[in-house]
């Protein structure tokens, strides 16, 4: 036998033993989840928890039900899961190990309420002489007044101390209650102070009954900071990582063109284009096939958003036969996807400028717009797309028109042999824009970096989801809930992205970032 971990749970709430036997079972498979176990047999000597579990007992009790579902939930996580009966004879060490718990005598066994009553009282103290003169020095803050208990305090001149269960009615009644608000944690204190009333761990206990207020979770503000720190995807050579996006649907031109599919070389930034009138898994086939494969070989890796025509069994089955690994942004985070996104930016602002009124007329200007983009020198790198795809600068219209140098040498037999040198000089040109894009990138995510607030989850953790409504980027409507779920993090896919699952085991579809969940406090 190897180490043997022990854990103890204490239910702070009245249960029965079936109830409490689940609770048990939840709590060793969270245990377990945590140490990131994959493969996992459980012993139990519950006849009806083993049961109800492997199917051969059917559940009525609906609290039971409620608990079978998580279970299920969590044990869908593993591998490879089973779970066994035996006797309670044969479970000693954990029979012995709750009996252990239950004999114990707390640590605290009276309110704190009573110790500053029998002092003031009766003036009992404790027999350490430091500990006596340390209850001394916290009674005198106290006042007895009819029986109950004052504190002397700043906001009002006496307030009532309160036990923990008054405590919390307190708090329920201010924060959610006919005059709640639903305040916050500092201030749901002040408005208790103001109200009178008092007892110690007064902020943190408003902290954590704020924190597992339903309300409050659902309806919580946006986060804006983001949540996982970002990783610049490199690519190692040209036409090896391709990002692909739709532009947005434009104006309805001539022959029913709608749609513009784009797609980005990650290394160079050259740009393949087609015009669709449906953005269907058939068109985007067609585009891989004919615009990247045909023209540029089979690319590595390609990087595409959520949408329909790019997450289907057809774009799956393309990719596989070819051996390209195609990786999907999660949703609502389009900065995985930041080559194409930042492509279809800039080909709008030239189509923009170039339209004036005439909206229409798009198609005949795309191709213009491409060219524009694609012998333009970048900022960072000092080269094209162009140069850095065919090893040399493009001849545009205007060098021809006014004879630029490079135009007059154009047909001289030198012209071959400079060509030749600029053969020589494409791996370092290459190597040299490589590095400064690097360098950029790093700048770039320092800077971004600096304004993550990390947050992770694990397997099997409760979260709550963004709230997505299906063709709207303008949010929920203003009185709807900005969250929902909760859900239980199925997988952790990559630094920051989550499959999820709702509680009865089913599965959300795809990948979503960190930045748009936050934590469930039950």
């Amino acid at each position: 036998m190897g180490a043997v971990l022990h854990q103890a749970v204490t239910l702070r709430f009245k249960a029965t033993n079936n109830q409490a036997e689940y609770e048990a079972l939840i709590a060793g498979l969270n245990f377990a989840l945590s140490m990131a176990v994959k493969r996992i047999q459980v012993f139990s000597d519950s006849l009806l928890v083993v049961n109800q579990v492997n199917h051969a007992f059917e559940t009525k009790d609906e609290v039971l039900k409620k608990y079978l579902q998580l279970a299920k939930s969590l044990i869908s996580l593993f591998e490879d899961f089973s779970l066994t009966h035996i006797p309670r004879e044969e479970n000693q060490m954990a029979d012995r190990l709750a009996k252990g718990g239950a004999h114990r005598p707390p640590q605290d066994s009276g309110c704190w309420i009573d110790r500053v009553l029998d002092y003031l009282k009766k003036g009992v103290q404790p027999d350490n002489r430091r500990e006596a003169q340390k209850l001394k020095l916290i009674c005198a803050k106290y006042a007895l007044i009819d029986g109950e208990l004052y504190r002397r305090s700043y906001a009002k001149p006496l307030s009532k101390c309160l036990r923990p269960e008054e405590a919390l009615k307190v708090m329920e009644a201010i924060h959610r209650g006919e005059c709640g608000t639903h305040a916050r944690g500092r201030s749901l204190v002040m408005r208790i102070l103001r109200q009178g009333f008092f007892w110690p761990n007064i902020h943190k206990d408003a902290q954590v009954f704020v924190e597992k207020c339903p309300q409050c979770q659902y309806y919580a503000d946006m986060q804006r900071q983001p949540a996982g720190y970002l990783k610049p995807i490199n690519s190692s050579w040209p036409f090896a990582i391709w990002g692909l996006d739709f532009l947005r649907p434009m104006p309805m031109a001539m022959k029913g063109y709608k749609w513009i599919l784009v797609a980005v070389d990650y290394f160079t930034k050259w740009i393949e284009a087609k015009l669709l009138t449906q953005p269907t898994a058939q068109n985007v086939e067609n585009f891989l096939w004919a615009n990247i494969v045909c023209r540029y070989g089979i690319p590595m890796v390609i990087i595409t958003d959520n949408g329909t025509p790019f997450a289907n069994q057809k774009i799956h089955d393309f990719c596989g036969e070819h051996q390209i690994n195609l990786k999907y942004a999660s949703v609502w985070h389009p900065h995985t996807n930041g080559q194409a996104e930042a492509a279809n930016k800039n080909i709008l602002n030239i189509l923009k400028k170039c339209l004036d009124d005439a909206k229409t007329r798009w198609p005949e200007e795309l191709p213009g717009a491409i060219w524009a983009y694609s012998t333009a020198p970048s900022e960072v790198t000092r080269e094209s797309p162009f140069s850095l795809s065919f090893r040399m600068d493009a001849v545009i219209p205007i060098e021809l028109e006014h004879l630029s140098p490079r135009a007059l040498q154009i047909w001289v037999d030198e012209n071959d042999d400079s060509r030749k040198v600029d053969l020589d000089l494409l791996e370092q040109k290459r190597e040299l824009a490589a590095l400064k894009r690097l360098e950029r990138k790093r700048r770039v995510e320092r800077y971004y970096n600096r304004k993550v607030n990390p947050k992770t989850f694990n397997q099997g953790d409760l979260v709550l989801k963004r709230r997505l409504l299906a063709g709207s980027n303008l949010g929920v409507p203003k009185l709807e809930p900005n969250w929902e779920g909760p859900y239980i993090v199925r997988e952790v896919t990559g630094p920051n992205a989550y499959h999820l699952m709702t509680s009865e085991g089913i599965q959300i579809p795809r990948s979503w970032s960190g930045d748009d969940l936050k934590r469930f406090y039950a």
